[in-house]
């Protein structure tokens, strides 16, 4: 038994880190919102003007502003593959909790 007790507080650290996990990443969609569909929309739109266009518009470098925008998507992907991390551990977790309640 004494073997086994640091690794299931190892598990009940990984729960909670897991739980804190999907409360940051529950956060970071919010805080993204709609920007991630919108943000092909600007792309476009930026694309398909000329450079006295997006003078007009208050835009004076199309490069830089197309690449600010994209940081949204970056954030984005970066957000989705924590995700996919944090499932993929949380079944880890789980799955190795199941045999130590089996033992039990």
């Amino acid at each position: 038994m004494n073997v086994i007790w640091p690794s299931i507080q190892i598990i009940f650290e990984q729960k909670e880190l897991i739980e804190k996990t999907t409360e940051t990443i529950v956060q970071g969609m919010e805080k993204l919102g709609e920007m991630p569909t919108k943000v092909a929309n600007i792309i476009r739109f930026l694309n398909s003007k000329s450079r006295y266009e997006l003078e007009e518009v208050g835009v004076s470098d199309r490069i830089a502003t197309i690449l600010e925008v994209e940081k949204v998507l970056t954030k984005r992907n970066l957000i989705d593959q924590l995700e996919e991390r944090c499932e993929t551990l949380e079944l880890q977790v789980n799955k190795f909790t199941n045999r130590i309640e089996a033992l039990m």
